[in-house]
């Protein structure tokens, strides 16, 4: 086959710009450290890197994100839920040694106060949040669990739910003398103090503004309501049949006769109203089925702001820490102690006061007795009444004591975990209550169990994120050293054909003639 120059010419120089071609890709991978520098290079390459580009963008969103927000959240939680079972600690013991009988009143109301400013940092954990999210209220993080001033704009209408469980014996104080001129020591005589015991169940709150309806579950009788408040002289009386309600307490007082049927009933749900809150008080919508309304300057429900709030259940606030994974970061108020633990303090505060009461009532009587100018028959009399205070004063020392005690067995309760009654709303508008077990350190335990879960998944993803970095580095990257002797070989051979050209188009066939 004939070749002519312009052949030659034509394939020398083809070989030239294949060599510089290939040599100005190997100075690009050398300059760039990068296998290709746009997908038309090599569209397999390509495909690959930004399919491990997008896995490692997404775990990083898992592991640097979600994940540390998850664990921010949960750190927080339990932060909170150990300091409340610390507390609980201090508290429960402060109710045992209120309840031996080597402390005296004025030790105790020390303790009462102690117990006070216990109960007001419970709450405080409470409401604890995660930049300005309440971490126990559900789904209502902008809503704190317990009331952080005194509030009187809303009006709630609440439905209780009370177990048997929630019923016990309380001991009360009847009969009683009180200073009275008029009086000699044969009346006195006749105003010994004693005590007697009646069933009792308490509500959460105490000043109800008005209770409604109660109703017992299983044979879904409506019972009849005795009001009263507790300064009644025959407040812890019953009728047959009815429940008596003490307003001022928030304590129904169950009937002997009522014993037996609330005993094989599911419980009973009270319905009644209260208004008025104060600092620290539980936020009815928090643990309790309620309707609310916004009031008026009156006093008045402003209708067009009814709201029906349902008690938070099932309301699980869920991280995505992983691919087609979530976890549960939150933890209900309502899981992690019942409502019954508000009446503890106030129940101790209100024995204290009542002890406290008769102590002066006893020191009034002294300054009387000090008086040189009182007959005989006064002085007998005054006699008289101090030791009836007296006794009065020992058996309320007793009803502290059996007070600290109830409530020493209420915070061990609140802590290793107690049965808190619900209401349930079945199939066919059928409404019953089931109990469930809650506790502080059930819900330390659930929250711990989650964290540690937690590492695992973090521990795996950043062996997964490790992974995709190697694998998007292998193929997109080149090593120094090789692109370095790739650029050297390249450069070679554009100089090698360069030279080659060179020599061939010197000699022509002019130079032979």
């Amino acid at each position: 086959m004939r070749i002519t120059n312009v052949m030659m010419n034509r394939g020398m120089l083809n070989s030239i710009m294949g060599n510089k071609q290939d040599m100005n890709t190997k100075f690009e991978q050398y300059a760039t450290g990068q296998k290709i520098q746009k997908p038309s290079d090599d569209p397999v390459t390509a495909i690959r890197s930004l399919k491990y580009r997008a896995n490692l963008l997404e775990t990083e969103q898992y592991v640097e994100k979600n994940v540390r927000d998850a664990q921010i959240w949960m750190e927080s939680t339990e932060s909170a839920l150990k300091n409340i079972d610390d507390i609980l600690t201090q508290l429960y013991d402060k109710c045992v040694a209120g309840a031996s009988d080597s402390y005296e009143t004025i030790d105790r109301d020390s303790m009462q106060l102690q117990l006070s400013s216990m109960k007001e940092e419970v709450y405080n954990s409470l409401n604890a949040d995660d930049a300005g999210r309440y971490l126990f209220s559900g789904y209502r993080t902008n809503t704190s669990v317990c009331y952080t001033s005194d509030d009187k704009t809303k009006r709630y209408t609440i439905d209780e739910p009370l177990s048997f469980t929630s019923m016990y014996e309380k001991t009360y104080l009847t009969g009683g003398a009180s200073y009275d001129p008029t009086k000699d020591a044969e009346t006195y005589k006749g105003e010994a103090p004693s005590t007697d015991k009646c069933y009792c169940m308490d509500l959460t709150y105490t000043d109800i503004k008005q209770l409604n309806s109660i109703k017992i579950y299983g044979n879904g009788r409506v019972v009849e309501i005795n009001e009263k408040n507790s300064t009644d002289t025959d407040a812890y009386e019953t009728e047959a049949g009815k429940i008596t309600f003490l307003k001022d307490t928030g304590q129904l007082i169950i009937p002997d006769d009522m014993y037996e049927e609330l005993r094989t009933s599911q419980g009973l749900v009270v319905n009644y109203d209260k208004d008025t809150f104060a600092k620290g008080d539980l936020r009815p919508e928090m643990y309790f089925d309620c309707t609310s309304w916004d009031l008026d300057a009156s006093g008045n429900k402003i209708e067009s702001t009814k709201k029906l709030n349902r008690k938070p259940q099932n309301q699980q606030i869920d991280y995505h820490v992983n691919t087609k994974q979530s976890l549960t970061v939150n933890v209900l108020a309502n899981e992690v102690m019942g409502a019954s633990f508000a009446r503890v303090v106030d129940d101790i505060t209100s024995a204290v006061n009542s002890a406290f009461s008769t102590q002066e009532k006893i020191e009034e009587v002294d300054l009387l007795l000090a008086d040189s100018n009182q007959s005989a028959d006064k002085i007998e009399a005054l006699e008289t009444l101090k030791e009836q205070l007296n006794t009065e004063l020992t058996l309320k020392k007793s009803i502290l004591r059996d007070t600290f005690a109830k409530s020493q067995t209420v915070v061990k309760a609140v802590q290793d975990g107690e049965n808190t009654p619900e209401r349930v709303e079945g199939s066919g508008g059928m409404v019953s209550v089931r109990v469930s077990k809650i506790g502080v350190n059930i819900a330390k335990t659930s929250i711990g169990s989650r964290s540690a879960r937690l590492e695992l998944i973090e521990s795996r993803l950043t062996d997964l994120k490790t992974s995709y970095q190697t694998i998007r580095e292998s193929i997109e990257g080149v090593s120094l050293e090789e692109a370095m002797t790739n650029y050297t070989s390249a450069l070679t051979a554009y100089n090698a054909s360069l030279n080659a050209t060179g020599r061939a188009v010197q000699n022509s066939l002019l130079d032979f003639i």
